[in-house]
């Protein structure tokens, strides 16, 4: 076991939603302008939840927003009235 506990500060909204845009980027990913708002919103609500973790909590954000694209086009690729392909716009 570690004696020593290290407080860190939280970071603020505005620092969060940047560490966001970074994962986006660095996972091929871009973040709409009009996400942008919202994400922050959802950021300021979750710091004042329990269990708010930092960057940890935007990395779980930006992993399930990647999770339900994913689905979304799965979905619609094999949805009856499609030829079942995906286009390169809708993987940005």
């Amino acid at each position: 076991r570690v004696g020593n506990h290290i407080e860190f500060p939280n970071y603020e909204p505005e620092e969060l939603l940047s560490i966001a845009k970074v994962m986006c980027r660095d996972l091929e990913y871009e973040m709409s302008v009009d996400a942008e708002p919202i994400f922050f919103e959802y950021i300021k609500k979750r710091m004042t939840m329990p269990y708010f973790s930092n960057a940890r909590t935007v990395r779980n954000a930006v992993d399930r927003a990647r999770m339900r694209a994913a689905i979304r086009l799965f979905s619609k690729a094999f949805d009856q009235s499609s030829d079942g392909m995906v286009s390169k716009t809708e993987l940005m």
